[in-house]
């Protein structure tokens, strides 16, 4: 009898739904959403937030960030907490297939484990959208077999996840540039050849031909020529927090996306993090690299 009770119980707990995330985890993940900026490349201009459809070109043709509403058919509603958590740390989808690293998956390897099961959590209470994936477009042939598995191989370096999440100081603000607000994909120059980032010039900027969506994004060292070198902690604070630049102009472009976020955003990081974030920015070396 004490086998059939036990086999019983066993049974039941094996299909009990998953608890429920608290409000505690919620209001955590939306917080490391805000700290990614929003997660914007997955809204389309005037669309319904998470439910993808906003277009990339690149050298091997074009793609369209995916539904990550919790919709059942056409988003992850469908999805397992680790087969959303593989997508963002390891670029796979549910069935084990490549995305293309227009996700910051290669950052986002390094986020800890709590941020990101929050993150999962929060991202399972955004509306859900019924809207189908638009088919990638590549023109390369072999690209997802041969040359997509070849260049991770050989240009993307990974982070470290944590075993948890630092919590103050400048050791937070690198983790948060790092592995959560992924800074280094937009502001580590990038190969014109290859679109590999050279980490030796870690967030020294890029031009237009080689910067996202073919936007200039600035040299963020402390290089005093080229950089952030004049600028103090507290004004870093300030434009990461509003837009607003010392002299007077105001972000613009992808940049403010970044800090309006969709749900959430930079704005929404409290002061020690930006402050950690802006100390950490001070901290890297200078690299002379003048961006126009």
């Amino acid at each position: 009898m004490g086998t059939i009770v036990t086999g019983a119980l066993l049974l039941l707990l094996s299909v009990a739904p998953a608890l429920a995330a608290t409000p505690a985890e919620v209001a955590r993940g939306k917080y490391i959403f805000g700290a990614t900026g929003g997660c914007g490349c997955h809204t389309e201009s005037k669309g319904p937030v998470n439910a993808g459809g906003r277009k990339y070109d690149g050298p091997y043709g074009t793609v369209y960030s995916a539904n990550i509403t919790p919709d059942i058919k056409t988003g992850i509603g469908g999805w397992t907490d680790e087969q959303v958590i593989m997508a963002i740390r390891l670029g796979r989808g549910p069935k084990g297939e490549r995305l293309v690293p227009v996700h910051p998956f290669i950052s986002f390897n390094g986020m800890a484990n709590e941020d990101l099961k929050a993150l999962v959590a929060f991202l399972r209470t955004v509306p859900p959208v019924n809207r189908t994936n638009t088919p990638k477009k590549i023109t390369v042939p072999m690209f997802d077999s041969v040359f997509l598995p070849a260049w991770l191989m050989a240009f993307a370096a990974k982070e470290t996840a944590p075993p948890a999440a630092p919590v103050s100081g400048v050791v937070r603000g690198e983790y948060l540039v790092h592995a959560v607000a992924h800074c280094g994909e937009c502001h580590t120059p990038r190969s014109a050849m290859t679109m590999a980032v050279d980490n030796s010039r870690f967030l020294a900027g890029n031009p237009k031909k080689t910067g996202p969506e073919g936007q200039a994004t600035p040299n963020i060292t402390p290089d005093k020529a080229t950089g952030l070198g004049d600028w103090t902690e507290a004004q870093i604070v300030t434009y990461l927090g509003t837009g607003n630049r010392p002299e007077g102009d105001v972000a613009g472009g992808l940049k403010e996306e970044m800090i309006q976020g969709t749900l959430a955003g930079l704005k929404d990081l409290t002061k020690a993090d930006l402050q950690a974030i802006a100390r950490y920015l001070k901290s890297i070396p200078a690299v002379k690299n003048k961006i126009e």
